[in-house]
């Protein structure tokens, strides 16, 4: 995958791109999690390239993998934030017109909300255990893996992909977890807006749950609202069972290519 540093809100943002972009086709845009980056969806954007025979654009959001490390404190609701103005530089930096993102996690739900943003590119979102209300049982997993860093079982594992990112991102990942603002803020609002079709995965043996975020998209979703739930799956069904999620996501995909 070919790689460029672009300007996506004021910072440089490392990108790699899969195959040819064709302006007569959707472009897949992939968002990864709250600590993940280009690299740590491994072969998952290729392979979903292939099956649905569209282009993608992978890219690695401040903080992560080899783009600009994060300016502490930082102010706002990140998912809201980088929903917005990073997400519409990429588009226009490669000349999307039509995009079906790709989000898992945080990821997944940024995905959601940029899609009540940007109605006129978004024409379709597959969300892979999107993260978009603070319940107990995500908080908990926010704990665990706070405890697996300082361990640095974790922090290891992490460091190998994000360098000297890695503490500032952990951090300000975890520490934000735990605000009450950011476990009040509610996104059912963003949700109604939505006008294209999505596909939810969650995975059933998710750590950090998934019903109240499957129920609040069930509530307030009112365009095609697709949900498949994987029995053998976690937090990352895209990795442990990525038959069912190429399969599930290649199916919603070619009905949204005309």
């Amino acid at each position: 995958m070919p790689h460029t540093f672009i300007q996506a809100a004021g910072h440089q943002i490392n990108t790699a791109q899969i195959g040819h972009i064709d302006p007569d086709k959707p472009t897949l845009v992939f968002i990864h999690g709250g600590l993940d980056c280009i690299e740590m969806w491994r072969k998952f954007p290729a392979q979903l390239a292939e099956a649905t025979g569209l282009a993608a654009i992978v890219y690695d959001r401040w903080g992560h993998g080899k783009s600009d490390p994060l300016e502490i404190p930082r102010a706002g609701d990140p998912r809201e934030d980088e929903a917005a103005q990073p997400l519409l530089d990429l588009f226009n930096h490669f000349g999307l017109k039509k995009v079906i993102l790709v989000g898992h996690s945080f990821g997944g739900a940024v995905s959601l909300i940029a899609a009540s943003k940007h109605t006129n590119i978004i024409c379709g979102v597959v969300s892979i255990a999107p993260q978009l209300v603070m319940h107990q049982v995500c908080i908990d997993g926010v704990g665990e893996a706070e405890a697996a860093f300082k361990n640095g079982k974790l922090r290891d594992k992490l460091i190998t992909f994000h360098g000297e990112n890695t503490d500032i991102m952990f951090f300000d990942w975890a520490g934000r977890s735990k605000t009450g603002d950011f476990q009040r803020r509610s996104y059912a609002e963003d949700l109604k807006q939505i006008e294209c079709p999505v596909l939810e995965i969650f995975g059933k043996d998710d750590n950090y749950g998934y019903l109240p975020n499957l129920e609040l998209s069930q509530t307030c979703i009112s365009s095609r609202l697709e949900v498949t739930e994987v029995p053998e799956a976690g937090h990352y069904p895209h990795l442990e069972t990525p038959e069912v999620v190429i399969e599930t996501a290649t199916s919603f995909i070619a009905s949204l290519v005309k």
